[in-house]
């Protein structure tokens, strides 16, 4: 936290609801004390009665059949089952006005209704739906996908009979029939943006743009990568509200995972992912691979969110990092969000009445450095940590090598399907740094911070200055006192010390390495400094702070 002080978010019916991770400040990235002042025979789908994507969506080339690029729907030919499930689906998900058909959603659900009809025991499964998706070129992270078997003159009313009314921006429906039963996939989702063409395949050392616009009233757009190799990085995105576009280099051969997050109400969500495949794909397996059937889930909770600590220190342990330590503070905080979230329905980091992550923490007296968060919801622990994987900036979290402590939380529930349901939490935090390791004090490891930052940017030495000192620590002890960031008076008092120019900056921090990121160390014109550190609980801001002001003059 920072504030400177310049010199003047049934075997014949099946409903599966396949979600997502949604993502934290704490999830896409480190979040730390809150800083003050410092997320069918019918008529073609085009011309059904359910309304077209929207114009603005690119039309299909020529030269780029269907499924090969995300962002395009193609025209596709819907059959009369098909025809009559999207009426039905539309019915059920129109609370707030009528879904538009997406093509792209259904060629996947087509995908898995013939998957279905092979006699596939987890046709919805998520690798199966993940694959599906990308196959059509749908970018959609998480569509709810409803499955029903059926006689083929009873399709609408056996969707009606799984659908829970609600909404829905798009939704797709694919059907096969078998053994005289019909099988009907209805994909379902809400999209939260509009990209612009991507292609599924690239050369080789080739790049792509990633480009389109927020839907929604999300915003603050960020892009994540998945390697080949596994590893996550974060790339610079451009642009501002009417649309932004990331530049992407797929350097390795493979598939690469690529993910939209952005920053809505309930916090960081995804918007979007997409499989990019660099280079020539492996070659197809002689047979294919079963989708893998979730494991058993314990019956005990706590049985089952060890099972999730043993499954992120077996991802650590394969990138060579330290295993993470399940601490029973965190685990109490992760349950009793993941709870909330069951009592809302809701798969966010931020809920009504509960905050953000760096709040929670701060509640629970739970000291740190740096806090990461991923949330989950899936028909297992087990698979809602996969499903968290899947996402790279949730995979990025679980990946930080500076996490020691891990806290795991489930709630369990069932859909309106009646099918069950887990929610799920996963908390890891950086300690503090409570300075063990040094012999120096809080003062003297804030000086050291401040005159290496001047080092690296190129800047003059600073002299240190006893009677800045006293004025510093002054500030500092007052701060902790009355658990704010206000200095008060000192910037005036430094300036009747005979000085021309004066300037404060004050931190409530988790260690003294953090006072680098001071506004006004870069400063040419201040030769002098002044260091004031003291350490201790805050309501505000959580336990174990670090409050410092740091006064630069001539």
């Amino acid at each position: 936290m920072r504030r400177s002080r310049t010199a003047r978010r049934s075997a014949a019916r099946t409903a599966i609801a396949a979600a997502l991770a949604a993502l934290v400040g704490a999830c896409a990235g480190p979040a730390r004390a809150p800083s003050p002042g410092a997320m069918p025979p019918a008529a073609a789908t085009s011309g059904s009665p359910h309304p077209a994507p929207s114009s603005a969506a690119p039309a299909p080339s020529a030269a780029e059949p269907p499924g090969t690029a995300y962002g395009r729907e193609p025209a596709v030919q819907a059959t009369r089952i098909e025809t009559e499930a999207l009426g039905a689906a539309a019915g059920r998900l129109s609370a707030r006005g009528a879904p538009r058909t997406s093509s792209v959603l259904s060629l996947a659900a087509r995908e898995l209704a013939a998957l279905a009809a092979t006699g596939a025991e987890e046709p919805l499964a998520r690798e199966h739906l993940r694959g599906a998706l990308a196959h059509a070129g749908a970018y959609d992270p998480a569509p709810a996908a409803y499955l029903v078997r059926t006689a083929p003159d009873r399709a609408a009313a056996a969707l009606a009979d799984v659908i829970p009314r609600g909404t829905a921006t798009h939704v797709g429906a694919g059907a096969a029939q078998a053994d005289g039963s019909a099988f009907v996939v209805i994909l379902a989702s809400d999209r939260k943006v509009r990209l612009e063409p991507v292609p599924r395949r690239v050369a080789e050392g080739a790049s792509a743009t990633i480009a389109g616009a927020l839907l929604g009233g999300l915003t603050r757009p960020r892009v994540f990568v998945t390697s080949p190799a596994g590893a996550v990085h974060e790339e610079a995105v451009t642009g501002g509200p009417d649309g932004f576009r990331a530049r992407v280099a797929f350097a390795a051969a493979g598939r690469h995972v690529v993910e939209v997050l952005a920053h809505g109400r309930g916090g960081p969500e995804v918007a979007a992912l997409l499989e990019v495949q660099s280079g020539a794909p492996a070659a197809p397996a002689a047979q294919p691979v079963p989708a893998r059937r979730p494991a058993p889930e314990p019956g005990d909770a706590s049985a089952a969110e060890a099972g999730v600590v043993r499954a992120i220190n077996a991802l650590r342990a394969a990138r060579g990092l330290q295993a993470v330590t399940a601490a029973p503070r965190l685990t109490e905080a992760a349950r009793a969000h993941s709870a909330n979230m069951l009592a809302q329905g809701k798969v966010a980091h931020v809920l009504p009445g509960t905050g953000e992550l760096v709040e929670r923490l701060a509640r629970a007296r739970i000291a740190y450095r740096r806090a990461y968060e991923n949330v989950a919801r899936a028909s297992t622990a087990l698979e809602a940590h996969r499903a968290a994987e899947e996402s790279p900036a949730h995979l990025g979290n679980l990946l930080q090598p500076g996490v020691s402590s891990v806290g795991v939380g489930i709630a369990r529930g069932r859909l309106s399907s009646g099918d069950p349901t887990v929610y799920l939490t996963e908390i890891l935090i950086e300690p503090p740094d409570d300075g063990a390791g040094s012999r120096l004090t809080p003062d003297a490891r804030v000086r050291e911070a401040i005159w290496a930052q001047r080092a690296r940017l190129g800047r003059a030495p600073l002299t240190a200055d006893l009677r800045l000192d006293a004025l510093a620590r002054e500030a500092a002890v007052g701060m902790r006192a009355r658990d704010e960031t206000d200095p008060g008076d000192v910037e005036v008092r430094a300036l009747k010390l005979r000085r021309r120019i004066a300037a404060v900056d004050v931190f409530v921090v988790s260690g003294p390495g953090e006072a680098a990121r001071s506004a006004n160390v870069g400063d040419g014109r201040f030769a002098r400094v002044g260091v004031g550190a003291v350490q201790g609980d805050s309501r505000r801001f959580g336990p174990g702070r670090l409050f410092v002001a740091v006064i630069y003059t001539d």
